[in-house]
Order: structure tokens, then sequence, then C-alpha cells
């Protein structure tokens, strides 16, 4: 198939990186894929073998751009993420229809659009949604089940596949090795929820347990961890690529935001096995189904006692665990291509258009 992907991001959010880990896998899969993105984008970055265009600094001339790429005589899928992309596609979708371009949207955000017009345009042939919560708001908007997708996230294997065993990560982070260490893959922007977070461990007060953080500064929360007396037992990482070898030293891990819609960080968790307490945000709940604790946002007392028992009751901890394998093939991103190239060919065959 001839896919063209478009953000108007130009951050690696967890929405863009989804974006990237879809257009890797179709590239891998022999699709001829163009992903246009704002020329300064960090996204390219992480994946300089795909077949990057730019995206015009003017709105008025991502149209043009975009025409250019699309192939002559040949169908094409045009898949737009994020908002900007979306409205853009809702009205060129009806344009292209001549020219044998279907439109798909990508929504991945849980509160309610400030302008719903896009979403009842039939330029779009599909949304796609990462939760069961975001396409409850969608269909209170009048978007019916026929062009709305539940599709959920996917983490590539590569992102979840440690290179450094975990006795040696542990050592390298000056972990005594009888601790149970609990863990985040956060940042520090205050709605990830870092302090709730430290709050609640020192709360907790835990006996021969570590917090590791990553994507959490020293320079930022480190005062806050030597306020609460837990500097000692908390390893604040900072920003850094190499998740799977964090992920794979720890017992269990904390999603402690106060918003989110369907958290990477999370399915990265559930894909490593690990047993997890996380924020009832979003359409978190529904992806840790079993394999956790849900507690309320912005409560540290709550996060502290779901820390405490996953910390004392190894049945329940090994239970979640267990129930985080069993899911862990869900959450690939195969079964997100796979539920993505059935959309794209429905929508190519509805009308009447070549699915090779």
């Amino acid at each position: 198939m001839h896919i063209i992907f478009c953000t108007s991001s130009s951050t690696k959010s967890g929405g863009s990186r989804q974006a990237l880990y879809l257009a890797q896998e179709f590239v891998r899969r022999g699709h001829s894929l163009t992903f246009f993105t704002p020329a300064h984008s960090t996204l390219r970055s992480l994946a300089p073998e795909i077949h990057w265009a730019d995206l015009p600094d003017a709105p008025g001339q991502w149209r043009a751009a975009i025409e250019a790429a699309l192939p002559e005589g040949a169908p094409a899928v045009f898949h737009a993420f994020h908002n900007k992309a979306v409205k853009k596609a809702a009205w060129w979708g009806l344009c292209w229809r001549s020219r044998g371009v279907v439109c798909v949207a990508h929504r991945g955000v849980v509160y309610k659009p400030g302008n719903p017009l896009p979403y009842w345009s039939p330029g779009i042939g599909a949304f796609a949604v990462n939760s069961k919560a975001c396409a409850k708001v969608l269909a209170r908007y009048g978007l019916s089940k026929k062009r709305l997708h539940v599709v959920y996230n996917g983490i590539p294997d590569a992102r979840t596949t440690p290179a450094t065993p975990a006795a040696d990560m542990r050592a390298a982070l000056n972990i005594p090795e009888s601790h149970f260490v609990f863990g985040t893959v956060a940042g520090n922007n205050p709605v990830k929820g870092a302090d709730v977070m430290l709050r609640a461990f020192a709360l907790a007060d835990l006996k021969d347990t570590t917090l590791v953080a990553v994507g959490v500064g020293a320079d930022v929360y480190g005062p806050l961890a030597e306020e609460l007396g837990i500097s000692d037992r908390v390893r604040l990482v900072g920003h850094t690529e190499n998740v799977a070898d964090h992920l794979n030293c720890l017992d269990a891990f904390i999603l402690p935001s106060r918003s989110e819609s369907m958290p990477n960080t999370l399915l990265e968790a559930i894909r490593m096995g690990l047993p997890s307490v996380a924020t009832d945000v979003g359409g978190v709940k529904e992806l840790l189904a079993d394999t956790g604790i849900a507690v309320p946002a912005e409560n540290p007392e709550a996060m502290a006692a779901a820390m405490t028992t996953m910390r004392t009751d190894t049945d329940k901890r090994e239970a979640f665990a267990a129930n985080s394998r069993a899911l862990a093939p869900q959450y690939s991103i195969g079964n997100r291509a796979d539920r993505m190239e059935a959309i794209y060919r429905d929508l190519l065959a509805a009308r009447g258009l070549s699915t090779r």
C-alpha cells in the first residue's frame, strides 16, 4: 500500500512515538510510506531510516506539499495524527476522493473536542482511537460506530528487549541486592506526578525498598527527595531512551500521572511482565485491567497504601505479573499494525480500490 502519515507535532510525545512505531512496522512489512512532520521535529532522530518529508511552516501550504507526494494513478491512505492535521484531513478527504485517497484520523485524548465538525465530515473514513474512554467521548458527539475503531497502542519488541542483565543494572544504580525495586518512566512535567510518587514512597516507608525514576531529573526533584528524607533510597535517572534495561531491574511499576490517555510507559511495563500501581486517569484503568492496582490521582496516601500492598502481598503481586505476561502480546506493535492494515484495506475496498 501507499501510505502517508502526517503529524503537526514536532515533539517526541507519546502520540508521536506511536505514529513512528506504526510507520516503522509498515515499512518493515514492505509498504511504501512517507511521513510528514515539521522540519525541526525531534521525532526524526529516533528513526533516520524513515522517508521523512517536511510539513511547511505555513499551514496553507500543507495540502500542496502532501498532494505532491500522492502516487499518480494508484490508491493511497492518508493517516493524520494530532489535532491540526486531523482538521485538515476532514476537508482534504472530500477533495481527494477522485484521486483514490482514503483518509484516517487518530485521536488519543479523552477530553471533548473543541470543534466537533471534523468528526462529522465524510472526508475522514475512519477514526482510530486508543481507548474505549476516548471512543465514548467521540460517540457522544455523534461519531458513528461504523467509523469509530478502538485500536490499542503497541510497543515494538526492541523497546522492551533489555541488553543488560537485571543484576548488572541494579549494581550500576547502586541498589542493594536484597532490595525490592519500584520504578517509573515519567518526566519532569508536573502532569506526570513525580512529586506525588515521591510523597507516596515516603509515606509508605517500606524497608529494604528502592525507587527508580527514569526521566525524572535530580535537579528538579532531588530537593523534594531530600526534604522527604528518602534521597538515599531514590534513584533519579533523568532522560534516557534505554528504558528496557531499567524496567528489567524492577519488581513493580508506578504510574503516578495526574492526566493521561493511554500511556506508552504503562504499556511498556505490561509488555515487560511487571505488576503496576497506576492512577485512574483517562484510559489507564481499562489498560491496567488485572495487572495492578488503580488509585486516585493526586492522592499520595492511596498510592502509598497500594505500594505497601504490592510490596508485601507476594501472591497478589505475582498474580498481577502473570496477567501482564498474558496480556503482553495484545500490546505488540505487530498487533496494532494488523488492526490498522485491516481498517485501511476495508476503506479502500469499500471504494472499489485495490488493496495490494
